[in-house]
């Protein structure tokens, strides 16, 4: 790790550290899929390399400079193996959640959310919900033909492990006409609740959304695809979909959330296709403002 995130600190361990709000550390993992373009595995670097062009301060008093952030650096994942990096980032996941922080996780391609959720759903078995903020549903079976491990089966996987139904899942800002025929029926057949992108045209549907998911005070697992946004804002990703998000009304949902947030990561980010950083920044505008939006730790979930 070149530098560490803006306004936080950077360490090699946690086992010391107390009271602390969040700890973040990077996955640079990306599966070998050949259609996808390669560039997700250096993200963590970039995304921290960019806010350091920020000051960090809003308008409000909280801010990330206020809060006890942590920088745990990256994960190891030279030379290994899909299975071992699972394993690893489902540790760390667990370990920062022992500690009473947010595990904040930067990918990586959003194959590596297998391991989040084992980590989250293995400390919260019991009332918890996953939030899946992405223009996909990532709820293939095998895909490509064969592959049960990808960034588009991810979701699937996340469902056969223990402590999580369908009706727990909520997606938001789905779209597009690259949904697989299984994937889409599989959603109808289950329990699941989707706002889809084009729902944002009516205030009343998003927020009556938001007021069912967040209707019982329970954890939350967020994992941010960043193509859920609109292509003219985030061009930076590897399968962009128009007609997605503007960074205005992400935030807002993720304001909305932040209460509730448990667990958080940001996925996709592909630094060899973005333009003049316009997707780093919007991660790292998405960390300030959860750094503004929490609320003091007693009064966590």
């Amino acid at each position: 790790m070149d530098e560490p995130f803006l306004g936080t600190f950077a360490v090699s361990e946690i086992e010391s550290a107390v009271d602390v709000d969040a700890i973040l550390f990077g996955v640079p993992f990306e599966d070998n899929i050949p259609f996808y373009p390669t560039g997700c595995s250096s993200a963590p670097q970039q995304i921290r390399t960019v806010s350091n062009l920020f000051s960090g301060q809003g308008l409000r008093q909280e801010n990330i400079h206020t809060r006890n952030f942590l920088d745990f650096g990256d994960i190891d994942t030279k030379d290994k193996t899909y299975e071992q990096i699972v394993e690893s980032v489902k540790n760390r996941v667990k370990q920062i959640l022992d500690k009473k922080a947010i595990p904040l996780i930067l990918g990586g391609d959003h194959s590596i959310a297998l391991g989040t959720a084992q980590g989250f759903l293995e400390k919260h078995p019991d009332k918890k919900k996953i939030v899946w903020i992405d223009a996909h549903l990532d709820l293939m079976d095998k895909y490509p033909p064969g592959q049960k491990k990808t960034r588009a089966t991810v979701l699937r996987r996340i469902l056969e492990l223990e402590h999580i139904r369908p009706e727990d899942v909520y997606f938001i800002g789905s779209r597009g006409y690259n949904l697989g025929i299984e994937e889409v029926e599989f959603l109808k057949k289950h329990t699941m609740h989707l706002l889809q992108s084009q729902d944002f045209e009516n205030k009343k549907t998003v927020n009556d959304f938001l007021k069912k998911m967040l209707a019982e005070k329970v954890p939350l697992y967020v994992s941010l695809d960043l193509d859920v946004l609109d292509p003219s804002y985030a061009p930076g990703v590897s399968v962009p979909e128009p007609a997605g998000l503007t960074p205005r009304e992400l935030s807002f949902i993720l304001q909305k959330l932040a209460n509730s947030i448990s667990c958080f990561e940001i996925v996709e980010l592909n630094p060899l296709r973005d333009y003049n950083d316009f997707t780093a920044m919007v991660v790292c505008r998405t960390i300030f403002s959860l750094a503004e939006n929490l609320e003091k730790k007693e009064n966590k979930v």
